[in-house]
């Protein structure tokens, strides 16, 4: 686990290796803001070409922590196991909801998904992103008994791969959550549901094109990014005149719950229809699974010039027989283009790097 000292008074950058050496400049570029005990990472989606990331406040991440905590009503009984990375906001958080409560921590290291499933048999609660319950589905493993909660955030999970991941008995959990809120926005309270309830630290609302504006007390502090030089934007500065932040993502809201629609932009029409990249990829997923492909086939929607919009299917080389099957099975919709490649670059969080092509 990456050192983090949560007693330092000083501004901490918590990043992956390769990104170490960019550290000093960073660091240098928000020195004339006041950072004592906040915490400096990347987003998710960082790659070597886009340097993005945000600065939380120790206060913010705690704030979330607890909420959390309360959400599913955790105890000092409960045994946490760590399974992300705590550069990213969905590990750092794990620990912040352990030192509030004193939970014992469970550290299972690099992804290996027979050794993980033998490390977490006392754990009551982890943390998981969808590529990590393919593998545990794939394998056909089932949790321990004291195995209580699996909270899946990080990325698009398909409702496919969730139904598999319950029969085999994993009591999955949808959530959604964001850096910028230092992790849980909204998130269900039981497997058998996919209503995500907003926590009560949290106040949403949506513009009039359903882009999502967040409210919240675990606000981040700043956002920066680093090209030539460290460009810096408090958050204030991001927020309107209530204090709502605008996001990057589109939702429904209803009462106290919110639907996910995506991110901005992946809403697209396709004669004269309204249609949906997450739902897509939802059915696209089914057919993946169920001819052992997850993961060898990705949709990527990209601006044209002429059509606003164009829709492209990334394969992995060699799967030619699939492709007129899934043309049919994304009707109406029609592919652009189906590009054959020989590998895909993610994340640590198994998110797939669009820069790549």
């Amino acid at each position: 686990m990456l050192y983090i000292d949560f007693d330092k008074n000083e501004p901490q950058i918590l990043c992956h290796s390769q990104y170490q050496e960019f550290t000093p400049k960073i660091l240098a570029g928000l020195k004339p803001y006041d950072l004592q005990d906040h915490f400096i990472l990347f987003s998710s989606g960082t790659t070597g070409g886009n340097l993005k990331g945000y600065a939380v406040s120790k206060k913010a991440l705690y704030t979330n922590a607890e909420a959390f905590n309360k959400h599913y009503q955790l105890t000092s009984d409960d045994v946490w196991a760590l399974s992300l990375p705590t550069y990213h906001i969905g590990g750092l958080s794990v620990l912040a909801r352990t030192r509030l409560l004193g939970n014992k921590l469970i550290e299972t290291g690099s992804w290996n998904p027979l050794h993980w499933h033998k490390a977490i048999e006392e754990a009551t609660i982890t943390t998981i992103v969808p590529t990590q319950l393919y593998d545990l589905v794939k394998l056909k493993l089932r949790p321990s008994n004291n195995l209580r909660y699996v909270i899946v955030g990080g990325d698009f999970l398909s409702s496919e791969l969730k139904k598999e991941a319950l029969e085999l008995g994993w009591p999955v959990i949808v959530t959604f959550g964001m850096s910028e809120v230092c992790s849980q926005l909204a998130a269900s309270f039981t497997p058998d549901s996919d209503v995500l309830n907003v926590m009560p630290i949290h106040k949403v609302k949506t513009t009039s094109d359903s882009r999502l504006l967040v409210k919240s007390e675990a606000l981040f502090t700043l956002q920066f990014r680093l090209e030539d030089t460290v460009k810096v934007t408090l958050s204030q500065e991001l927020c309107d005149e209530d204090g709502y932040y605008l996001t990057s993502d589109s939702a429904i809201i209803e009462d106290d719950t919110i639907k996910h629609l995506g991110r901005l932009g992946d809403d697209f029409k396709i004669a004269g229809h309204l249609v949906n990249l997450k739902d897509l990829k939802d059915r696209l997923s089914s057919y993946l699974l169920q001819h052992d492909l997850y993961g060898k086939m990705e949709l990527q929607l990209d601006h044209d010039e002429r059509k606003g919009k164009k829709l492209t299917l990334f394969t992995l080389e060699g799967l030619e027989e699939h492709h007129e099957r899934v043309s049919d099975i994304l009707k109406p919709v029609k592919l652009d283009g189906i590009s054959a490649i020989n590998g895909f670059e993610r994340t640590s969080l198994g998110k797939l790097k669009k820069q790549i092509f």
